[in-house]
């Protein structure tokens, strides 16, 4: 067996782009299609080889925003391996050596390099998954306990089949937000870069807070979301605004394009700035995309990806009572 670090372009690159085609059926092949590569932080492309066959691949990445409990850390990401721990194993430790080189005090995964990309493993795959989803093999969690990692953070996606909407509470503060100036509107697609710029700030201060959160440049923000524009329906993206036209919260959610059995909406993104002054928007938000939902016939809403102890924990709890997925995130203190 042997370690190759490679790059597009080398001769060898192909064994790391051909191993999830020996890994995986063509329908999770589908599934995996919005994998991404972080490419500002990439500090290498690695396979392991057995007998010039792939078993195992990964990206080692050095994001220097990243940090665990105040410490350097250095992720692990578009993780993919054969079921073998004799394989995993190896392939792991050589990473937790690499890692020490580069004096991290821990390594995360999975992780694309910042929790702006593709992060966690499910935990069980008793359920078709949802678009945007990325597909695992369960034994993926097994890997990387087994050399040592820990569960560093635990996330849900609930779904609601009933859509339940217009609680009495929620509407009274509907109500006392709109009379203090607030607008609820949607968004405009035929703005949609200055939507984007504007969101910008919004969204980095917002989320700044969050766990693991490193920055982004409004180029790499603009980039990545403008290639959302085709899923968008604005009916289902709501911005709020206070009355100085200052963006106060915000609502993303889209179609379940995989869903072939009934209509269903994710709920990817909800945030509201973090005053008193705005306690409960995330539940008006949510309650008017439930509500218009219902009006439009579908069968289920998901809110996806929250983190146990997040903030959009809140207005899930009103709505979205039924976990039916869950995922982990990995961490080893070097």
């Amino acid at each position: 067996m042997e370690i190759i670090k490679t790059m597009p372009g080398d001769n060898r690159f192909y064994l790391f782009e051909n191993l999830p085609k020996q890994l995986y059926s063509a329908e999770a092949l589908h599934q995996k299609h919005t994998e991404d590569f972080n490419i500002p932080f990439i500090h290498g492309y690695y396979v392991l080889s057995d007998n010039g066959e792939p078993k195992a691949r990964a990206v080692l990445y050095e994001n220097p925003g990243l940090f665990y409990q105040g410490k350097k850390a250095i992720a692990i990401g578009n993780y993919e391996s054969v079921e073998d721990e004799r394989i995993s194993n190896k392939f792991l430790k050589y990473f937790i050596k690499e890692a020490q080189k580069l004096n991290a005090n821990f390594l995360i995964g999975p992780l694309n390099g910042s929790t702006w990309n593709n992060y966690r493993f499910s935990l069980h795959n008793d359920y078709d998954n949802f678009l945007l989803e990325l597909y695992h093999p369960v034994y993926y969690n097994q890997q990387f306990l087994s050399v040592g990692f820990k569960t560093i953070a635990h996330y849900t996606s609930k779904i609601n089949t009933d859509l339940f909407c217009d609680h009495k509470e929620v509407l009274m503060k509907e109500s006392k937000l709109l009379n203090a100036g607030v607008t609820i509107r949607n968004i405009d697609l035929a703005n949609f870069n200055e939507e984007l710029q504007n969101l910008y700030p919004f969204i980095c201060v917002a989320f700044k807070d969050n766990f693991l959160f490193s920055s982004i440049s409004m180029e790499t923000f603009l980039e990545k979301y403008k290639k959302m524009a085709s899923l968008i329906n604005p009916g289902f993206v709501l911005i709020a605004e206070d009355e100085q036209s200052n963006i106060v919260g915000f609502i993303f959610c889209y179609d379940d394009l995989l869903n072939k059995k009934e209509k269903s909406l994710i709920i990817k993104t909800l945030a509201r700035t973090q005053s008193k002054q705005w306690s409960g928007l995330g539940s008006v938000l949510a309650n008017r995309i439930i509500s218009l939902a219902k009006k439009q016939d579908y069968q289920s809403i998901i809110h996806a990806f929250m983190k146990d102890d997040g903030n959009s924990s809140e207005a899930s709890k009103k709505f979205f009572g039924n976990i039916y997925k869950e995922y982990a995130l990995y961490g080893l203190q070097l």
